[in-house]
């Protein structure tokens, strides 16, 4: 078994993301058991998934409550309940000098007329402040401080607004790329799974011996599709080119060039031949070429 290419076939990622079918997941476990490359990538797999969800975890900010209650003062609440028990005293005094306490409260005293001086000076009263004003007080000494904290926080948001936007726009780029990954992975693992396809390997040869590409041919179909696991970039003005070399044929079957933007893609190339016995890659000019540079050939892989 190819064990690299069962892991590169991302039914490992599946596996972690819980996105696989039973019988996958059986699978997965009991290659894990037997091999222990795919049970340490699988591991290795999980940890990275586990870092990756807790650093991009947000919790609201620990301060937010204790911030607000330090802002919010009650002691207007006290302030009026002293006031209005103090008032109800003051007005009880002005009652009883000003002799409006009920009758038969006072026994009438019997003594001598005395000259009275300031007789139509006014009893001095304190204007005692009605409940609901005082309430309404209140609540706009809350209404202000809390005016005043979402000021605040507003302004604290517009000058944080930039370096938010450029962690959202990075976070946007960051699960594109995991969504792009994960497509990948899946046509891979479908390929690799799928019977109807034969995987043929491209080995390296000596001019780029670190070169590896895989081919998949439908042979109902004559479908072929290409995975490029490790090319050099092609230079300015070059172009990588596919050929199939068919029984019976003179020579070998052009089977079109190669998006230079191969990384991370399954390329749909053009139809081969029944009796395709070998696949390889050369280097040409961009557009392509009717035949192959043999000096240039890259990789290659027998049928």
């Amino acid at each position: 078994m190819n064990i690299q290419a069962y892991i590169e076939s991302g039914i490992l990622e599946e596996y972690v993301l819980g996105t696989v079918s039973s019988q996958e997941k059986q699978e997965v476990e009991c290659m894990s058991h037997i091999y222990p490359e795919i049970k340490e990538e699988l591991l290795r797999t999980e940890s990275a998934l586990e870092e990756y969800a807790l650093k991009h975890q947000t919790a609201p900010p620990a301060s937010l409550k204790e911030s607000l209650f330090a802002k919010m003062s009650f002691d207007a609440a006290q302030e009026i309940n002293d006031e209005i028990q103090a008032g109800d005293q003051t007005a009880a005094y002005v009652e009883t000098i000003s002799g409006t306490e009920p009758a038969g409260t006072i026994e009438p005293v019997r003594a001598e007329p005395k000259i009275i001086d300031n007789v139509f000076d006014q009893v001095e009263t304190r204007e005692v402040t009605p409940l609901w004003a005082k309430i309404s007080v209140a609540a706009a000494v809350v209404l202000a401080i809390l005016a005043g904290w979402s000021a605040v926080q507003m302004t604290e948001y517009k000058g944080s607004s930039e370096q938010l936007a450029s962690e959202m726009s990075g976070m946007k780029t960051e699960m594109a790329d995991m969504k792009s990954s994960l497509e990948y992975n899946q046509a891979l693992a479908t390929l690799y799974r799928n019977p109807e396809y034969k995987t043929i390997h491209l080995a390296g040869l000596e001019k780029s011996p670190q070169s590896s590409v895989s081919a998949f041919w439908n042979q109902k179909t004559n479908e072929v599709l290409i995975d490029v696991q490790n090319l050099p970039a092609a230079p300015s003005g070059k172009q990588y080119q596919l050929w199939s070399i068919v029984n019976g044929e003179a020579a070998p079957m052009d089977i079109g060039v190669i998006d230079n933007q191969f990384t991370g893609k399954v390329l749909k190339m053009k139809n081969t031949k029944p009796g395709s016995a070998a696949f390889a890659i050369t280097l040409e000019k961009e557009g392509g070429v009717p035949s192959p540079t043999m000096t240039e050939m890259y990789v290659m892989g027998k049928v």
